[in-house]
């Protein structure tokens, strides 16, 4: 697949989210280990290829080969925006943004990275939010007076006050965690 040799192992540990010594294993010509089910279907989605396809049973046909070779650029140009946004070396829990609460910045359907160590505020920013059952993105702002306010970036929505720690338990709040990044994808017609 246009693979150097050399770059096996660290290509299929990107693509599967792997680490290197366990797809090491998988090449290993003396000892040959088989990946999880979860890490070969990564594996496959990450080629554009089938099962049959990998394990050999099937050979594509030329057409095929040419959408496996773009399937495979487009996952090494997503790997790398990926790599670029990841914070102290953790890209974080993969969200989708629910509405348009946070437009222009975050619309509806962008990716965001959520840092889930960060359980409760720390600071000024982006934070994701599970509100009964429901997933929020909202800009938080502490004030002097220790209140909170969850601010939206659409100004059709208004911003919403929280004057003490028990108003977030009443609602069953619970934070998710802190957005440290996110991609988002326009599509033009």
């Amino acid at each position: 697949m246009g693979i150097p040799a050399d770059k096996t192992v660290s290509h299929v540990a990107g693509i599967t989210q792997r680490a290197a010594q366990s797809v090491r294993r998988w090449f290993d010509a003396s000892e040959p280990g088989l990946p999880d089910l979860e890490s070969f279907a990564r594996l496959c989605a990450g080629l554009g290829c089938s099962a049959d396809e990998i394990i050999g049973a099937l050979r594509p046909l030329a057409d095929d080969e040419a959408h496996c070779a773009q399937l495979i650029e487009v996952a090494n140009c997503i790997q790398a925006i990926t790599d670029s946004l990841a914070h102290h070396g953790q890209l974080g829990i993969p969200m989708q943004v629910p509405g348009d609460e946070m437009a222009p910045h975050l619309k509806a359907g962008d990716l965001v990275f959520v840092d889930s160590a960060v359980t409760q505020l720390a600071g000024n920013g982006i934070y994701a939010f599970n509100c009964n059952g429901s997933l929020y993105i909202r800009r938080v702002e502490r004030r002097m007076d220790r209140s909170i306010v969850l601010k939206c970036d659409n100004k059709a929505y208004q911003d919403y006050e929280w004057t003490g720690t028990t108003a977030a338990a009443r609602r069953r709040v619970k934070i998710l965690g802190k957005v440290r990044s996110a991609i988002s994808v326009k599509v033009f017609s």
